[in-house]
């Protein structure tokens, strides 16, 4: 035998499932919105970690250009989730690549952050950023000081 609910007619066990699933309804939305987006400190803790270098050590304006460009694509739920141990290639690829080419993605296309002190320049010792001065004329025929 079915029961028919009527208006006014609600049953007890119609309203407790109502207003059960409302309430955890509105519990995980709310856990949801209050998430703050990572902070700088931990942006910089996560990008040492991905580059194997101390994060102190990278400038952190470069730091706030490539997390406040990823908090604008969306990104800061999946930069939480890496930052608490969850992997994601394609975003740590995002954040590596960020800092060594010293360019982000905008919605806009790419956006310039640093060039000289990218740190492919760091990688590509033997080489210099374009524009960059060496030395004197000619101070590349000679040994560089402690290669001798």
């Amino acid at each position: 035998m079915t029961k028919t609910i009527t208006p006014g007619g609600i049953t007890r066990r119609h309203m407790l499932a109502w207003t059960g699933g409302t309430a955890l309804a509105l519990l995980f939305s709310q856990a949801i919105l209050a998430a703050e987006p990572i902070t700088l400190d931990q942006f910089m803790t996560l990008s040492g970690k991905l580059l194997d270098r101390d994060g102190a050590s990278l400038v952190g304006d470069y730091g706030q250009s490539y997390r406040d460009a990823l908090v604008a694509d969306g990104q800061d739920a999946a930069l939480a989730q890496l930052i608490s141990g969850t992997a994601d290639k394609t975003l740590e690829n995002r954040i590596i690549t960020g800092w060594y080419s010293g360019v982000h993605q905008t919605a806009d296309g790419e956006a310039v952050v640093t060039y000289t002190d990218a740190l492919m320049w760091e990688a590509l010792d033997f080489t210099k950023p374009m524009g960059w001065c060496g030395g004197e004329t000619g101070y590349w025929s000679q040994v560089p000081e402690g290669e001798a």
